[in-house]
């Protein structure tokens, strides 16, 4: 008599058939391995893009900082011949001559610590030159925002000590020509940058 055959071979085998089914113990075990695995994985990513954005945050932060700088020191080199009263230097501020759209104005950078911003203000020379010839020191026009969350700016300016023959810098320039170089030396909340002009010679 021939043997009858299950219509469900898979789950009901002979006893012969080595190819059983999954045990739900088994099924449960693969599960649990799959999701472990899985966690792993997704923990690793997530680390990796966590640690990847800080980067870039970073390499942003630090590219505006040399960009603003480089902005700075093209305007130093730029620096038009003047006259004493335009180019005047502290340890949180300098003003000189310069262009503004194509106008002749006198640009002034300075560190506000109030808002930890260092700000650029562009006056129009037509603004502040009294009909007297003098300059004006009040600024004509509203300062804005350089670059912003700076923990601190400060300015150095070159000079040829003539009775030492070696150069120095010092922090206030007043004299009536100009400073060999002047450095910029911007401090965020995690690096310092500094960046030397060498001014042009009259």
């Amino acid at each position: 008599m021939p043997q009858k055959m299950s219509p469900f071979p898979h789950t009901c085998p002979d006893k012969n058939n080595k190819l059983g089914a999954f045990t739900l113990v088994e099924l449960l075990i693969a599960v649990s391995i799959f999701s472990v695995v899985s966690i792993a994985i997704y923990s690793t990513f997530s680390s990796g893009a966590s640690v990847l954005s800080r980067v870039k945050n970073i390499d942003l932060a630090q590219q505006k900082i040399l960009l603003k700088t480089e902005r700075f020191s093209r305007e130093l080199r730029e620096l038009p011949a003047c006259r004493k009263q335009l180019f005047l230097g502290a340890k949180t501020k300098i003003s000189f001559p310069g262009n503004s759209d194509y106008i002749p104005c006198r640009i002034t950078y300075y560190f506000d610590d109030a808002s930890s911003c260092f700000m650029r203000v562009a006056d129009k020379l037509s603004q502040i030159i009294t009909p007297e010839g003098k300059i004006d020191a009040q600024f004509k026009s509203k300062p804005v925002v350089f670059l912003s969350k700076v923990k601190e700016i400060k300015f150095s300016y070159l000079v040829l000590d003539l009775a030492k023959n070696e150069y120095k810098w010092i922090d206030e320039w007043q004299q009536d020509y100009l400073p060999v170089a002047v450095k910029l030396t911007v401090t965020s909340q995690t690096q310092e940058y500094v960046s030397t002009v060498f001014l042009p010679k009259a």
